[in-house]
């Protein structure tokens, strides 16, 4: 695995799980199964916490139409 300094990092989730589950940490985003669905992050060596928790914020995005421009924020 490359040097964590480098910020080559990236957090993989699945989308069906929680507590933890299923999570693993990648240095190549190409080693991740397309099959599997999954939230793939950019791993932050120092992160914002909350009352000492880390947290993550899950916003799915659609767009609808280009002309004129609709995008749903979830």
């Amino acid at each position: 695995m490359k040097n964590s300094s480098e910020g080559n990092l990236w957090i993989v989730k699945p989308t069906n799980s929680s507590r933890g589950r299923g999570i693993y940490i990648i240095d190549d985003v190409a080693e991740v199964n397309l099959e599997d669905p999954a939230i793939i992050s950019k791993y932050v060596s120092d992160p914002l916490l909350i009352n000492n928790h880390k947290f993550d914020l899950r916003i799915y995005v659609c767009i609808t139409s280009y002309e004129p421009l609709r995008i749903y924020v979830f």
